[in-house]
């Protein structure tokens, strides 16, 4: 339902991700908005990054019990996991169908899948000191793009129900390490405030990311897409 991306020097750039998430809040206004006459307002996108404490799931690996990690699982997006019961992963991976809140025995640790904690703002790290803050980005026609196509400035009129980040979106440079390893930055989330405030949508990274003192972090134009054909 999304896309975003990243790629490195770090400048953040597009590598598609099929998934998009809406928090429990976002869904509310915009039932409220679509079926129930209420008036919706989002003038100012924050965008955050999200973290996870050790980065992709390792084989033959202890993890300790509430631990954050990745995984691509077989529908092809990168889904965070939290460990419920802690242990050693497996050898061999078992399969991960990336359902929604699915339980996975991996070895002796046990994975649980996490977008009912996202989708309830309650899984959402992100990176903490270093200079680090959410980065505001007006909700415009010209700093999105209609859905006919990336880079345009006027009202929609496409078929894709997709909108782009016309602009670069930049953050300051790190002062400290931010999210290296064994942690990772997995995702990014699209925040209502400059701190604190609720989570409006959020997604993951197809691969995670390792951002340290002194990288440059930006997302390219066309890097972030928000898709709303549900």
């Amino acid at each position: 339902m999304k896309k975003l991306f990243l790629s490195l020097v770090l400048m953040l750039a597009g590598i598609s991700s099929a998934f998009a998430g809406l928090s429990n809040y976002e869904q509310n206004l915009e039932i409220d908005a679509l079926m129930r006459g209420q008036t919706y307002t989002f003038t100012t996108s924050y965008v955050g990054l999200l973290t996870c404490t050790n980065g992709p799931i390792a084989r033959s690996t202890t993890y300790a019990l509430n631990n954050t990690v990745t995984y691509v699982a077989a529908d092809g997006v990168n889904h965070l996991y939290k460990v419920t019961t802690a242990g050693t992963t497996a050898a061999s991976a078992p399969t991960y169908p990336g359902a929604k809140n699915e339980v996975i025995t991996d070895g002796t640790a046990v994975m649980t899948e996490q977008t009912s904690a996202l989708q309830a703002e309650t899984a959402e790290v992100e990176p903490s000191g270093g200079s680090y803050a959410r980065v505001s980005y007006t909700n415009s026609l010209t700093n999105w793009s209609g859905t006919q196509g990336t880079g345009t400035t006027v009202a929609s009129s496409g078929t894709s129900a997709t909108t782009y980040n016309n602009a670069i979106i930049s953050y300051v440079t790190p002062t400290a390490n931010w999210a290296v390893s064994p942690a990772a930055v997995w995702g990014f989330a699209i925040y209502d405030a400059a701190t604190a405030g609720h989570v409006r949508r959020w997604a993951p990274f197809s691969a995670d990311v390792y951002i340290a003192s002194g990288n440059s972090v930006a997302f390219q134009p066309n890097a972030l897409s928000i898709n709303i054909d549900y």
